[in-house]
């Protein structure tokens, strides 16, 4: 569908893209984590497709609404999902940003308002890993802890609090536990959530990076001989004069207009 790299879209991302297929990694061009300044290059370029998924907090400066709308302003296509990408597309969503996924949804509706709800410490040494947990990450475990029956929802809450009080910086899945013991949860049932932590199917920022790389690469949105009925970005349903994906039936899809 791309003929050349520099037709292929642009994916700023790492630990939310590195679990996925690599079939799905081979038609895009990987960068890391995006950073401010790291867009402006691209508008010295043909406007293209670009995904933002993960970028620096803390220790780099983040990358700015103003610069991500100065691209969507040359006519470049800009995607977000999961963590960077999902909090720039729902600041930038009247102006043409399409978000995806469930993060950008909590965003857009309201339900998250903090950036560091989806902060994580990156190891750079290690290809960008995280090191510490995400707000996001941490609700999605325990949610799946409760709905199989290994928490109450009193104690899901109490859980949730006690860790999240953890500063994004130092909030790894030791420091839950060492939380957790504080809390006098039972050391069986922190050792269940701890292997739920472990699967990937569980992480937020997973999810929604997939759904987003595979909306983007499919032949029905975007790409050459694209086609001409307007769909929505996530199911692909066509949107010809609806107001909202009328499969997904979602406020998110107002991106899609």
């Amino acid at each position: 569908m791309w003929p050349n790299d520099t037709a292929r879209p642009i994916v700023f991302g790492a630990a939310s893209v590195h679990p996925l297929d690599p079939a799905v990694l081979a038609g895009v061009e990987l960068r890391p984590p995006v950073r401010r300044g790291d867009l402006a290059p691209l508008l010295e370029r043909r406007p293209g497709t670009v995904v933002l998924i993960d970028g620096l907090f803390g220790g780099s400066m983040a990358v700015t609404p103003t610069e991500c709308r100065e691209l969507l302003d040359a006519g470049w296509t800009m995607v977000g999902a999961s963590s960077m990408g999902a909090l720039r597309a729902a600041d930038l969503w009247p102006l043409g940003a399409i978000g995806i996924g469930d993060v950008f949804t909590l965003y857009r509706l309201g339900a998250l308002t903090s950036d560091a709800d989806v902060a994580t410490l990156l190891d750079a040494d290690a290809d960008h890993a995280e090191l510490t947990v995400s707000v996001v990450h941490l609700r999605a475990v325990l949610a799946a802890a409760t709905g199989s029956g290994v928490l109450a929802p009193a104690l899901r809450t109490a859980m949730s609090r006690a860790a999240e009080v953890v500063h994004w910086t130092e909030r790894s899945w030791p420091a839950c536990r060492a939380a957790w013991r504080e809390l006098g949860v039972a050391e069986p049932v922190i050792a269940a959530v701890l292997r739920l932590g472990r699967e990937t199917s569980l992480h937020p920022k997973v999810r929604d990076a997939d759904t987003a790389l595979r909306s983007v690469l499919s032949n029905a949105w975007i790409g050459d001989g694209v086609d001409p009925v307007r769909r929505c970005p996530a199911c692909q349903e066509r949107l010809e004069g609806a107001l909202f994906c009328p499969t997904c039936v979602s406020e998110a899809h107002e991106t899609c207009l």
